[in-house]
């Protein structure tokens, strides 16, 4: 038996043998695949970066925009407001020009009216006098300031002046 048993624990080494080997094969297929997919990992690690760095400047991209966006609408609402000033102080110097000038119109209204009634009330009446043959001259009327053509002075050239 002993001779079977030597068989026996040398088919057993042999496979424990056989066992390591293959394992040891496996390990260093492992290591193999590891040592191609370090440089694949390194590739896909960089390519990550790279595509993370990109979505980063996207992004950065993306809200510089926006802001920009955000910028310009509110320089648009800046100059809508201002435009709205500006309109709003103007509506408001015309409302203010056409009451001056509505104001303007009535004193000059109310000037020629005091002026007509001045004009009316300045008047000298002379009485009407009665003829020879008894008949009643109408009173006269004289304006104020009205001067009579024989009362008013001619022009005299300047040799004849003395």
């Amino acid at each position: 038996m002993s001779e079977v048993q030597e068989l026996i624990d040398n088919f057993e080494k042999i496979a424990i043998k056989d066992n390591n080997d293959k394992e040891d094969k496996k390990d260093q297929k492992i290591e193999q695949q590891n040592k191609q997919d370090e440089p694949n990992n390194i590739i896909m690690k960089e390519s990550n970066n790279e595509e993370l760095q990109q979505q980063q400047q996207i992004q950065e991209n993306q809200t510089q925009k926006e802001s920009q966006i955000d910028q310009n609408n509110q320089k648009e609402l800046n100059n809508n407001q201002f435009n709205e000033k500006e309109l709003e102080e103007a509506f408001i110097n015309k409302l203010v020009i056409q009451e001056q000038n509505k104001e303007e119109k009535q004193q000059q209204q109310n000037q020629t009216k005091i002026d007509d009634q001045a004009q009316t009330q300045e008047h000298t009446i002379i009485k009407g006098t009665i003829r020879s043959d008894g008949t009643m001259r109408k009173d006269i009327k004289v304006r104020a300031g009205y001067k009579n053509a024989d009362m008013i002075q001619r022009y005299v050239i300047p040799q004849k002046r003395k």
